[in-house]
């Protein structure tokens, strides 16, 4: 019979001849199964499902490094998808209590009846056969849904800038809709297209999905309609995106120019820390975006940009305030510009010099903000505000003044671009010097890693194989290697507690491992390289 699809297996005993009678005494393809490997213990096994995922088991209880009840366990808190079906010559109770709660799907006994077996997987087969089916009408009806969403969520984002859903449905809402709002950092951008008659709904829809792409770049993106207005919802763990928010909006609009011809206005809200905040960030972005439509010094427009046109009198507290904008969005010369800008409109009022120098410390204090908000140190010359307080007051021209605030504003500026790394870096160079610190700890695995870095075993392993090129597994067992020939060659230790001190307190797993990395035993090791060296 012919089997549509064919399900992965992995046999593992630590009986050579067992092994062999499974692997060759059934008909797996007849069975619609096929072997992907073979084990002769736990740990081999494990290492095997890691790599194949197979959707089937079959294993001894009884196996040196690690038995079929603890690979069980495995498999049942790690590989859910991962039948398993254990055999042993044991005819214990509580073996077989273990194995169901395990979710082991068979428990057989030895010697193993080959017709028996075949029975056993022609129902095993069927009970696959119909899950893969589940699965594949599940996947059917999530794609019917799938295309149902963006109306939905227009729907959905069109009453949640109102303001008029209530929080309990709109949590259910956000569920439904598999919308993610897990930030800390919430900004509206409000676009409206320059209208002109060459445009048509083709390069329409271009220009829109060409602004999302560019700010998925730097942000989870969610984008809809209000009346002739397209709005993007950027959510983020980084409250200080501004600068790229702007050099986006900025690149994306000479683009738009160039290829479509076409111009947009942008209005940009303040940032948000909750989804709560979206209506009054809504409102925001529309008024930046109605100032840009009047008067277009750029492509879009910083809802912050319009609120010092309000304030009257000399109170400079709004404008120190923006300092901290400035620092974060602008190049370093644009820095420098908008600095001098705002030192010359102080300048016009006729401070004198203490006058100044309290206006200079003010922005300094406001600015220093940003050191703990960003986590970046001071310079070794500036060790703290309060030197840097003094030497201000130590200054004795307004020149002197002006340009020691450009410098250390550019300094901060500086220290918050190296700030914005490579998370993914950061995670395998984290992992390294753990494991570089603690691979002679026999308890070292991927779990303990993630405990302790708190992320997804799934994601450590896919992010670390990406960065390092290798599994972790086979990262720690080559560092392992590696120590264990230099201590064969620099000591006369012996090979077991050589192999205790990297991480291997069972001797003869040890070896078992040494050999199977390195081709040779320990003590053939240390034997061959020693007469290599007598040569």
């Amino acid at each position: 019979m012919c089997k549509l699809r064919k399900f992965s297996i992995v046999l593992a005993d630590d009986e050579q001849n067992i092994l062999f009678g499974m692997k060759k005494g059934i008909p797996w393809e007849e069975l619609g199964f096929e072997v992907v490997g073979t084990a002769q213990n736990g740990k081999e096994a494990l290492e095997l499902i890691e790599e194949y995922h197979p959707d089937l088991l079959i294993s001894d209880i009884k196996m040196p490094f690690m038995d079929g009840l603890e690979l069980a366990k495995i498999i049942h808190e790690s590989y859910m998808t991962t039948k398993v079906i254990l055999f042993s010559g044991w005819d214990d109770f509580e073996y077989a209590r273990l194995a169901i709660s395990y979710g082991v799907s068979e428990y057989i006994m030895k010697p193993i009846n080959f017709e028996e077996m075949k029975s056993l997987l022609v129902s095993i087969y069927e009970e696959l056969e119909k899950e893969y089916a589940e699965k594949l009408n599940r996947n059917r009806l999530e794609k019917v849904y799938e295309a149902s969403l963006p109306l939905l969520r227009q729907q959905f984002f069109s009453q949640l800038v109102t303001g008029s859903l209530e929080e309990d449905y709109r949590e259910q809402q956000m569920k439904n809709l598999k919308l993610n709002f897990d930030y800390d950092a919430f900004y509206m951008i409000a676009v409206k297209l320059y209208e002109n008659n060459s445009q048509d709904v083709l390069s329409e829809l271009s220009i829109k999905e060409t602004i999302k792409d560019a700010l998925e770049k730097i942000a989870m993106v969610y984008q809809f309609a209000m009346m002739d207005k397209d709005i993007f919802l950027l959510c983020s763990n980084k409250k200080h995106d501004i600068e790229r928010i702007t050099r986006t909006i900025e690149e994306v609009s000479f683009i738009i120019r160039r290829i479509f011809h076409v111009e947009i206005f942008c209005g940009i809200s303040t940032v948000g820390n909750s989804i709560k905040e979206v209506p009054s960030l809504y409102k925001e972005s529309i008024e930046a975006l109605d100032y840009n439509l009047v008067i277009k010094e750029e492509c879009y427009t910083y809802y912050n940009d319009i609120l010092p046109l309000q304030n009257e009198g000399n109170d400079w507290s709004a404008e120190v305030e923006g300092i901290e904008k400035i620092i974060t969005y602008c190049t370093e010369d644009e820095l420098e510009s908008e600095v001098m800008r705002l030192l010359k409109k102080i300048q016009n009022v006729h401070y004198n010099l203490n006058e100044y120098q309290i206006v200079i410390l003010e922005i300094l204090f406001a600015v220093s903000r940003l050191h703990k908000k960003y986590q970046i140190g001071l310079e070794a010359d500036n060790a703290d505000t309060k030197m840097m307080a003094i030497e201000i007051l130590s200054l004795e021209t307004g020149e002197e003044l002006n340009n020691w605030l450009i410098e250390y504003c550019k300094s901060v500026r500086k220290m918050i671009q190296k700030k914005q790394i490579d998370n993914n870096a950061i995670l395998a160079s984290n992992a390294i010097k753990i494991v570089q610190n603690k691979f002679r700890d026999s308890s070292l695995s991927v779990e303990s890693i993630c405990e302790e870095l708190h992320v997804s075993s799934s994601h450590f392993s896919k992010i670390f194989k990406q960065e390092i090129g290798v599994t972790f597994l086979n990262y720690l067992i080559n560092l392992r290697m590696e120590e264990a020939k230099r201590l064969l060659l620099q000591t006369d230790y012996k090979s077991q507690m050589i192999g205790e001190m990297v991480g291997y307190p069972e001797p003869n797993y040890f070896s078992y491992v040494f050999k199977k990395n390195c081709g040779v035993s320990p003590a053939k090791y240390r034997k061959l390289e020693d007469t290599k060296n007598e040569n």
